[in-house]
């Protein structure tokens, strides 16, 4: 039997913003806009990749980077850790000059659908998880941050016992001329019928607590009204930063509509 997936993506700026950050690459064009509201395909191709970058606030034009990096990755057949010095070499190549230091995360996935299996890499803290068939989630990367790393030495404490001047990340991509040295994550893993495998920004780990996106996960029963959710309870915050997320779900055809 043939094998389909749904693909299902969002992206709204943040609150008191110019220009949207964040990038996504949703295995067909990339995105880059104040508001997409949740949109839903089929995806029959055997074998795609999707991701999503976060230009790093305080760098120059940073969403001259995150675009930069989508860009290239909807240019590429297969991802590696070796991708991630290639993607640095090119941001310092083509902004470097008019936009020194202009910088941002990257989570991508390669996705083989004859296998099941998907590839995971990633700088900074935009995140992977796997959903499993029961709405259970499991985070996939290791944020590269300041706050995970004190938290990997105190394991005893939680999030909120830190300040929050330490949720800055340690690892990115960055426009400045230098080959990248810093830490990378890239696992594979595989995915089971039912399990979904979602890609996000910070703007929705941040600004959600991970009690109130699973009890939306399992109050809806697809990924757009599940987007749709987040993305409005976020808005009515009075501080929210930009968000981009992108699903992709295994399914059998039996199961699409």
């Amino acid at each position: 039997m043939e094998n389909f997936c749904e693909i299902t993506f969002c992206q709204q700026i943040g609150s008191n913003k110019r220009h949207n950050q964040d990038a996504l690459f949703n295995g067909e064009a990339v995105f880059q806009y104040k508001l997409k509201t949740a949109e839903k395909r089929l995806e029959n191709r055997p074998h795609f990749i999707v991701g999503v970058a976060d230009g790093i606030s305080n760098s120059n034009r940073s969403e001259k980077a995150s675009k930069l990096a989508m860009q290239l990755l909807s240019q590429m057949e297969s991802i590696s850790r070796q991708t991630i010095y290639d993607l640095q070499s090119s941001l310092s190549a083509e902004l470097a000059e008019d936009y020194f230091g202009s910088a941002t995360t990257f989570v991508a996935a390669e996705i083989d659908q004859t296998t099941h299996k998907a590839k995971i890499l990633s700088v900074g803290d935009s995140r992977a998880y796997l959903i499993d068939a029961q709405d259970k989630w499991l985070q996939i990367t290791q944020d590269h941050s300041i706050l995970s790393e004190l938290l990997a030495d105190f394991p005893d404490k939680k999030e909120e016992d830190f300040a929050t001047i330490y949720g800055g990340v340690s690892s990115c991509l960055v426009a400045d001329y230098s080959e990248f040295q810093d830490k990378i994550f890239y696992q594979e893993i595989e995915i089971q019928q039912g399990e979904s495998l979602l890609l996000c920004s910070d703007g929705l780990t941040d600004g959600l607590s991970a009690e109130v996106i699973e009890k939306i996960w399992k109050q809806y029963d697809n990924d757009k009204s599940r987007l749709t959710v987040c993305r409005k309870l976020l808005e009515k915050q009075v501080f929210y930063d930009d968000l981009s997320v992108v699903v992709y779900k295994f399914l059998k055809m039996k199961d699409n509509i």
